[in-house]
């Protein structure tokens, strides 16, 4: 009986190091190359929905797009919540 014990162990010991290189060869060809792609994807995905958040809140505020105030509106929005990420990544890091 423990002769059929090892010689199970040692079958399903090999079939997890073959599904581990297997993964591991996969990941390589596959995923490791597009890593790059999908990150700058979901960086620009996030720029957009970062623009959209600050016109909204511009525009609730009564600010009306075009007029001068809704720029510096924008840009206000913006440099808020620069800041607001930093001091998050910083407590983050730390």
């Amino acid at each position: 009986m423990p002769e059929i014990a090892r010689r199970v162990h040692a079958n399903i010991q090999s079939a997890v190091w073959a599904t581990l290189i297997a993964f591991v060869i996969y990941f390589i060809t596959f995923v490791l190359p597009k890593l790059p792609e999908t990150q700058a994807h979901r960086a620009r995905i996030r720029i957009e929905e970062i623009g959209k958040e600050n016109t909204s809140l511009c525009e609730q505020l009564g600010i009306k797009r075009g007029a001068d105030s809704y720029n510096q509106c924008l840009l206000d929005v913006g440099q808020f919540r620069w800041k607001v990420e930093n001091r998050a990544y910083d407590e983050i890091a730390w």
